[in-house]
């Protein structure tokens, strides 16, 4: 499978309240649209708190993000295609006005991976 994989900064102005509701009204956008860009799997993650967190005998930098989300698709050809129809670029052009509402792109990081899944 192919994969979008995304941590996130919230804007700054926001509240980690605010920034999950408007993630939550972003998603339901995400799935209008999900037949058009051939999204086949979609999650987020939000952390948790530090001092919650179990000991996993590692010692590794803090996640510094307010969250993350992974978009799915068979192939890196469907996720390219699905980009050039007039349909396609429309939605992403709908999703992107939307992101920027709620994510600070500056202080985000996003890449494109190919998934081996082991079980």
């Amino acid at each position: 499978m192919f994969k979008i994989i995304m941590f996130v900064r919230k804007k700054a102005h926001l509240s980690k309240e605010e920034f999950i509701k408007l993630w939550e009204a972003h998603s339901a956008k995400v799935l209008q649209y999900k037949d058009v860009l051939n999204i086949k799997g979609y999650a987020k993650s939000f952390p948790i708190e530090a001092d919650s967190q179990a000991s996993t005998q590692r010692v590794t930098q803090p996640f510094t993000y307010d969250a993350m989300g992974e978009l799915w698709y068979d192939s890196k050809e469907d996720f390219l295609n699905a980009r050039t129809t007039p349909e396609g670029q429309k939605a992403l052009a709908d999703i992107r006005a939307d992101e920027l509402n709620l994510v600070d792109m500056e202080q985000s990081v996003m890449w494109l991976a190919e998934e081996e899944r082991i079980v």
